[in-house]
């Protein structure tokens, strides 16, 4: 496998998008039953029971869409955007990684441009603390993954792609603000290399977290998790995901106890709902309403 991996795209114009199947996503098997999975509460940044998407600009400002379900519908959607933090300008790649805090409310990760990795704590209320730095040496990953648990221990974890090589790295969490990791990381897997984006959630049914992920040909492949910080072979569960810069695992958004995905490109997004089937591990492309705040230089979401 080629280890040459794009670094994560921003989105670059402000879009205000309803983006269904006509994109060419391939239609997956209808949903299926699987386990209830994850807890609303890893996106869920205000405490209202719904997941939120998180925005940051070029300025450092963070800016939090709701999201809201209409259960006559069946529709997920996300509210106008409000001021969710400021100050985050030197972060280079960041990732909602669920509670890593030791407290009931989803936390906030980011890597600046002197490789030094920060956490946000989320307070609850919509906002975050202080950022708080934790260690050095994170250039050298690509790509941040986190809001699942791949380890078995009921705590998330947060994993990270080598710049050099493609290997799939574990830093375990702890639950502990002051140390949220263990000092030792583990490798999870070489050819890693070969995706452009990368997203954690529990898609397969199982208590385990799962990496979905998009190759350089727009394919998307189901990494099960095996629940000791290893994950099995691929398996391919979609095709024509090129359309998208970004994957984001936005947790629960149709309350049904399943892991959902968005997906976020140049021209729209798209909802995916959970089956909790790993072999067809989301329904088919649903409109999503997104209105993006303008910005000329970044916008990333997690």
């Amino acid at each position: 496998m080629s280890s040459t991996v794009m670094p994560r795209r921003r989105l670059v114009a402000a879009v205000t998008v309803t983006l269904a199947a006509t994109l060419g996503v391939t239609a997956l098997a209808a949903p299926a039953a699987g386990a209830a999975t994850a807890p609303v509460t890893r996106h869920d940044f205000n405490g209202n029971g719904t997941p939120d998407l998180l925005q940051i600009a070029q300025d450092g400002k963070v800016h939090r869409y709701d999201t809201a379900y209409d259960a006559k519908t069946g529709k997920v959607s996300a509210k106008a955007p409000v001021a969710a933090a400021s100050g985050w300008s030197q972060s280079s790649r960041a990732e909602a990684t669920g509670n890593l805090g030791g407290s009931a409310v989803g936390d906030a990760v980011s890597v600046g441009y002197d490789g030094r990795l920060r956490l946000y704590k989320g307070r609850g209320d919509g906002g975050f603390d202080a950022a708080v730095s934790v260690s050095a040496g994170w250039h050298t990953y690509n790509h941040l993954v986190g809001g699942a648990d791949v380890t078995g221990d009921g705590k998330p974890d947060l994993l990270g792609v080598s710049n050099h090589g493609g290997d799939l790295w574990v830093h375990t969490g702890t639950g502990k603000d002051t140390a949220p990791f263990l000092a030792a990381r583990k490798k999870a897997g070489p050819g890693w290399g070969v995706y452009h984006h990368l997203a954690l959630g529990d898609f397969a049914g199982s208590k385990a977290g799962d990496i979905v992920a998009i190759d350089h040909n727009g394919i998307l492949w189901l990494h099960q998790g095996r629940g000791d910080g290893t994950f099995a072979n691929r398996t391919k569960v979609g095709a024509g995901w090129k359309v998208y810069d970004d994957i984001v695992s936005v947790g629960d958004a149709d309350r049904d106890g399943r892991d959902d995905l968005i997906g976020v490109g140049a021209t729209g997004a798209a909802f995916y709902k959970g089956t909790g089937a790993w072999k067809a591990p989301f329904a088919p492309a649903q409109p999503f309403a997104l209105n993006v705040i303008p910005n000329p230089f970044r916008e990333l979401f997690i």
